[in-house]
């Protein structure tokens, strides 16, 4: 009696593992045959400062507020200002996106600086998984920013403790009046991979056009290249950092200028997205950003500015 219910168990557990696997084999074979697109590779149309490779779904609207906080660096050793505040200066921008569809996004702001900047980005391909298996997300963008303000009365000692000093106008822009002179224009290539389900990556091929310039020597044509990367550390939150760089023949030639980068964290809440995070720019504009920023990243001299991004979504279009 025990040598049949062994030989009857034997077989049951042999006839069940063949069931299994057949089981198996046959879900592998059909996710083979199913192509999933890969979601939220960054989450947010925004790595941190700059654009990321994300288009919303179509209906979605994006209301934004940035700011950053600094203090005016020393000169000579002197402290030519100090706030009684937590800075010595803070810089504000307020701005919208709105999808248009599920792959074409547009978007816009005005910086307290006195500057209005626009894009529209469009996803061209997908990452995705499965029967057809693409390993990078692609978007093109095209945007630019546009100066309000008559700046054509600006000393040229080419400081760069002045350059985000709001009583003295910025020494490498435009020397001219007109919309022209005083607008630039940027495209990127977004190309972006989520590597798995924490950690994504983006490389941003980058071209700027300065409508003007006041310095003969400075370029009016401005090459770079980005990296950004993102690692999630929870279910609501995640690191990111973002780093630009630009050959030394593509850069301002009057002042000394650095490659923008930033570190920080996303909190995501059901319709509300802060980031914070230290950089080292004070400027908003892609194009000002990359092409403008004359200090390093580093907790001296003031070179360290603070910011936080704070985003509300609404969703316009009933699912």
């Amino acid at each position: 009696m025990k040598n049949s219910i062994l030989v009857i168990t034997l077989f049951y557990l042999g006839w069940t593992s063949i069931y299994s696997q057949g089981l198996l084999d046959e879900l592998y074979f059909e996710e083979k045959e199913y192509t999933e697109t890969v979601q939220s590779t960054f989450k947010m149309l925004r790595i941190g400062m700059f654009h990321s490779v994300e288009t919303r779904k179509q209906g979605v609207l994006e209301l934004s507020a940035y700011t950053r906080y600094w203090n005016i660096p020393e000169v000579d050793g002197q402290v030519i200002e100090r706030n009684s505040f937590a800075s010595d200066r803070m810089s504000a921008r307020f701005g919208a996106d709105l999808a248009l569809t599920d792959k074409f996004t547009i978007g816009g702001g005005w910086a307290s600086n006195g500057v209005l900047d626009g894009y529209f980005k469009h996803r061209i391909i997908q990452q995705s998984s499965g029967k057809k298996k693409i390993p990078v997300s692609i978007t093109g963008l095209i945007g630019g920013s546009h100066r309000l303000e008559n700046i054509e009365n600006i000393p040229g000692d080419g400081s760069a403790t002045s350059i985000y000093d709001t009583s003295v106008a910025n020494t490498s822009i435009n020397l001219e009046n007109s919309f022209t002179a005083k607008t630039n224009v940027y495209a990127q290539l977004l190309i972006a991979s989520k590597l798995d389900r924490s950690f994504s990556l983006q490389l941003s091929p980058t071209f700027i056009y300065r409508g003007s310039n006041r310095f003969q020597e400075n370029p009016d044509a401005h090459f770079a290249i980005g990296l950004g990367g993102r690692y999630k550390t929870g279910k609501h939150t995640s690191l990111f950092s973002e780093y630009y760089w630009m050959p030394k023949s593509s850069a301002l030639q009057n002042i000394e200028t650095f490659g923008p980068f930033s570190l920080g964290m996303n909190w995501e809440v059901s319709k509300v997205q802060i980031q914070l995070f230290l950089t080292n720019t004070g400027n908003y504009a892609e194009d000002l950003v990359i092409t403008e920023t004359p200090v390093n990243f580093n907790f001296k001299d003031g070179n360290l500015f603070f910011g936080w991004n704070f985003i509300y979504v609404l969703h316009l279009k009933k699912k």
